[in-house]
């Protein structure tokens, strides 16, 4: 099937394979032309999607968007099988910003995702994260059509608009207005686990602002970030205790086979590890960037 396509193979032959004779696995180097990894169970849970969400693992910012599935996915990417606005609503919200950098690691001054720690870990407003909330899907898309018009607008890519979303220095009025989208879009993140948390201790939580522009703006986001941290740690030691009196535990391997173009199940959160002494800056929280690197 490649050599229908000799010129390209030709490069895969010139470049490729000589590496691959070399390699230790058989596999590598009786099928050279393939990619190393096909990772066969990411393609069979996005396989029912139209487009799945993703981010990098090594970033400046956490930003997340949306590909379509017929694509082949870096293994720097982390890739997720959601397709709905309520789900890139939570995940790009920084009630996820902060969760991400207290509990993952960091490359330099770059977020290393781990989604085992911080994905895996976060408790969604509602058990199964596949739920579609109406307000986060009206938010969602109302943020992410703006912040692709704004792109294509002005030839960037995310990197260098979230370069300017949080500088303090940038007055474009469709800057300040996609700042006020990101604000809006945490309120109603919390609106929604404030409607399943009967004791209400998500409803007196004050959204700061996304680009802090002085210290009682610094000071506003620091206390909103350990609110929010406080009240996830709450929520996800809550699902635990449901899931051990429901008889939930570790799946089994029969347990983990799913009938043929049935959508994956969703993970139970797990309890975080214990986060390190160091908790992430404010500013990282606020998104507030250190020197321009590079777009991507």
């Amino acid at each position: 099937e490649a050599a229908r396509w000799p010129d390209l193979l030709a490069i895969v032959r010139d470049k490729v394979k000589p590496e691959r004779d070399r390699n230790n696995r058989e596999v590598r180097r009786k099928y050279w032309w393939r990619f190393g990894e096909v990772a066969p169970a990411l393609y069979e849970a996005i396989a029912p999607l139209k487009r799945c969400l993703v981010t990098s693992i090594v970033t400046k910012h956490l930003i997340f968007s949306f590909q379509p599935t017929g694509r082949i996915f870096s293994h720097k990417l982390e890739v997720f099988s959601f397709e709905h606005q309520s789900a890139f609503a939570l995940l790009q919200s920084r009630a996820h910003v902060g969760w991400t950098w207290l509990l993952s690691s960091t490359m330099k001054n770059d977020l290393n995702y781990s989604a085992s720690c911080c994905f895996e870990t976060f408790p969604f407003p509602r058990p199964d994260p596949r739920t579609v909330i109406p307000a986060l899907e009206d938010i969602g898309q109302r943020l992410y059509d703006f912040r692709a018009q704004y792109m294509i607008d002005e030839n960037v890519g995310l990197t260098i608009t979230y370069n300017r979303l949080k500088d303090p220095g940038c007055t474009d009025a469709r800057i300040l207005a996609l700042r006020s989208l990101h604000e809006e879009m945490d309120r109603q993140v919390l609106a929604a686990y404030a409607d399943g948390d009967p004791e209400g201790r998500w409803r007196d939580l004050e959204v700061p602002p996304f680009c802090p522009m002085n210290d009682a703006d610094r000071t506003l986001l620091e206390t909103f970030g350990d609110a929010v941290i406080d009240r996830l740690f709450v929520l996800n030691a809550k699902r635990a205790e449901e899931e051990k009196r429901a008889g939930l535990g570790a799946p089994t391997a029969k347990s983990k086979q799913a009938k043929p173009g049935a959508p994956p199940a969703p993970r139970p959160p797990k309890k975080p590890a214990k986060p390190r002494a160091k908790k992430a800056p404010p500013e990282q929280l606020a998104m507030t960037p250190p020197e321009p690197d590079a777009e991507s």
